[in-house]
């Protein structure tokens, strides 16, 4: 799990520079068909948006935009107060309508549910580990909180997860297990084939919008083949695009 940090300095909960002390972790997401973070960057950095999450799950993996010990605005109710809160990205493609997925293809986002839903399980597994938290009974949905209490009433990610036969407790199911054994409650072969997946899944991704002026331009200069632009770059690559840029001597 790859985590960059990007934190919105500009949005008004991040100024308020009020903090928590995490007590569990409440899992949303967007409830729009939108899987570009940059697009939520964008909108969210700036005054006046009267919402802040924590983090972004996404296929490039998590993009933290609050410090995790900063009170949010993803809750709406008493959750702000104790719960790291991240949004987990939908794939385009669909609309909705009161609440419900309009125009959803379970098979086209099958590899696309099963990478954020696995970054998903590690980012609360890391959150965790790291606040010394209860899979079991410190990490919630958004749907949840509001039957707590806790949170306004939204139906996320509920109204998403079961379409590929996932829930909110298979995801604490899978945390737990993930930080009872390191991932070896998994086979060896799961792991791999899970890993392997990523790896294709992040070099077959186009390429991001804010990138692809500079990406034309490295692949027209011959620094950049042009495949796989959200694969990552390994030493020996980056001493070859040195090399080409005249770097080395």
């Amino acid at each position: 799990m790859q985590i960059t940090e990007h934190i919105l300095t500009n949005n008004d909960c991040y100024k308020a520079g009020r903090t928590i002390t995490p007590k569990g972790i409440m899992v949303h997401s967007t409830g729009v068909a939108q899987p570009d973070v940059n697009v939520f960057l964008k909108a969210w950095n700036k005054p006046d948006v009267e919402v802040c999450v924590h983090a972004f799950v996404h296929r490039g993996g998590v993009t933290e935009t609050l410090p995790w010990n900063w009170r949010g605005w993803h809750a709406g109710g008493k959750a702000n107060n104790t719960h790291i809160g991240f949004e987990i990205l939908e794939p385009a493609g669909h609309t909705y309508k009161g609440g419900t997925m309009i125009g959803y293809d379970v098979a086209k986002n099958a590899a696309y549910f099963n990478q954020v839903y696995a970054t998903a399980v590690e980012l609360c597994a890391h959150l965790c580990q790291t606040y010394g938290l209860d899979p079991r009974k410190d990490i919630i949905d958004h749907a949840e909180g509001y039957k707590l209490g806790l949170a306004s009433g939204h139906a996320d990610v509920g109204h998403w997860f079961p379409k590929h036969g996932k829930s909110i407790d298979t995801l604490r199911a899978d945390v737990a297990a993930l930080m009872k054994g390191g991932g070896k409650e998994m086979t060896e072969a799961q792991v791999k084939d899970l890993m392997d997946q990523r790896e294709k899944d992040l070099a077959a991704r186009a390429v991001s919008d804010w990138a692809r002026e500079s990406w034309d331009k490295a692949k027209a200069a011959g620094l950049l083949d042009g495949t796989a632009p959200g694969g990552p770059l390994t030493r020996e690559q980056a001493a070859v695009l040195l090399e080409r840029l005249g770097l080395l001597k």
